[in-house]
């Protein structure tokens, strides 16, 4: 009667692992599909050289307004 007990509890351990496993590989491969691009700003005369901001806003050396930049990836080398 014990080995059958113990049978149950191992086969039900084993099946809630399996469900619970796979929702949770789900969740993580949806939330990394998702990609946050972060946005960055500079002035478009480079009055800064390649200083970038956060947000937008004005250039505190010539007062235009901060353009959002790209990221090309290439300002760095692989």
């Amino acid at each position: 009667m014990k080995a059958m007990k113990m049978l149950m509890m191992a086969a039900l351990t084993i099946v809630s692992v399996s469900l619970f496993g796979q929702d949770n590989t789900k969740q993580k491969s949806k939330k990394q599909k998702k990609k946050v691009e972060i946005l960055k700003y500079s002035c478009p005369m480079k009055c800064e050289g390649d200083k970038t901001y956060d947000k937008p806003g004005k250039c505190p050396k010539c007062g235009m307004a901060l353009k959002e930049q790209k990221d090309d990836h290439s300002n760095h080398k692989h």
